[in-house]
Order: structure tokens, then sequence, then C-alpha cells
């Protein structure tokens, strides 16, 4: 009997088998609804957050928007001119976090990347610190392309948690001392309490801009 009942609904009631996707798809316009609705207010928020006084040192984070993000629609931007990271979720600011990019004599090249690997766990095979046969330090802030281990001496290699690779020479995100001005030798250094947050939202693939200025946070073109 129910073999007839059903044969029956797709005969005479073409939507009935569709049911549960007419449903999904008024829960996604709803959802995007609400998101458009929202994105005013998480504007305003995000620039009450830089008018306050010392927010350069702080971290600004839209937890609503973070429970938004899946690894499909994050993307990064870092501005130099500003030593600051945006997280963008769905082209919304999610999250607003110092840097310290590249010194002068090491500039952090700009341009569009995309994340090539990802490692909680990593070391510099260019820079870090040259011991001698005893285990003392020898060359503290070495480079291994004009530095040379003495004979029984050994290289390590600066530690860089949450390592994100952006290009194959060496440029990259991952922890490191945040002064406030540009301080690396060329990757960008994120504070302790965000890269691992940053690491978790991005994929190999994920978009990464670097550039003067943060594309999000430009005027409008008239």
């Amino acid at each position: 009997m129910s073999y007839f009942l059903a044969a029956a609904c797709l005969i005479f009631v073409p939507g009935c088998a569709t049911t549960e996707e007419w449903k999904a798809r008024q829960a996604k316009r709803l959802e995007e609804k609400a998101f458009k609705a929202s994105l005013e207010t998480w504007a305003a928020e995000h620039t009450a957050f830089r008018a306050q006084t010392g927010w350069k040192k702080k971290t600004y984070r839209n937890e609503a928007l973070l429970k938004l993000a899946t690894k499909e629609n994050v993307r990064l931007e870092i501005a130099l001119s500003e030593q600051r990271g945006l997280l963008l979720v769905r082209d919304a600011i999610a999250m607003d976090f110092p840097v310290a990019s590249g010194k002068r004599s090491h500039p952090t090249p700009t341009g569009s990347y995309t994340i090539l690997a990802k490692s909680k766990v990593y070391a510099s095979n260019l820079y870090g610190k040259i011991y001698d046969a005893e285990g003392t330090v020898v060359v503290e802030d070495a480079d291994t392309q004009t530095h040379t281990v003495p004979e029984g001496g050994k290289f390590a290699g600066a530690p860089m948690p949450y390592w994100m690779r952006l290009t194959n020479s060496g440029v990259g995100l991952h922890v490191g001392y945040v002064p406030g001005r540009p301080a690396s030798h060329g990757c960008i250094r994120l504070p302790r309490a965000v890269a691992p947050v940053i690491f978790e939202q991005v994929k190999v693939g994920t978009p990464v801009v670097i550039a003067d200025k943060a594309p999000k946070l430009a005027p409008p073109k008239e």
C-alpha cells in the first residue's frame, strides 16, 4: 500500500519529493537575510574598535562571524603601513590584529598569494643561531646565506610555530615577536594568541593579499 501512495505522491504532487530541499533553500535564504542585516552593525563595531585609544596593540574579534567561518569563505589581508592583518569571513571583518612584517633590509613582498603549506611545528632553514663545538652561540642572528657553521658546530633554525607558507623563497605567516613595527626577515609575524586561530581557519589555497593598505578598508570607488 505504501508503494502505491508513494507513486501517487510523485505523479500527482510533483513537489512532494523535494520538501526537504525546499526547507533547506528557505533556511539558507533566511540565514542570508540575517547575515546582510548584521553587516552594518558589524561594520560599526569594527569602526568603534579602531576609535579606541591604543587600538593598534589590540585584537578585534567578531565571534558571530568566526562561527560562520569555513575553509571556503575566509581570506586574509595584510596592511604593511598599519602593521595590521585582517581575517575576512564572507568578505566581512572577523578579526583585525597586529602583525610585524619585514624590516627595511628584508622587506615583505607585496602581492596576491595563496597559502602553500601549513605546519604547527616548523623552524627556519635560513635564519637562526649558530653554535660552536662547545655549544656556545657564536652568531645570534645568523643567516645561512652569509654565515658559516664552524667545524663541530651547528645551526639551529629560528622556531616558527603555526607556519603558513606563502612563497617558495621562505616568506610566510607564523608566531613571533610583534613590536608594532617591521621587525622580521620578510615573514609576517603574528601574536601568539592570534596565530592558532588563523591557522585553524585557513587551508592550503586560502587567498592572502599583502599591500600597503588593506583593500577591504580602502574607500569605495566612485
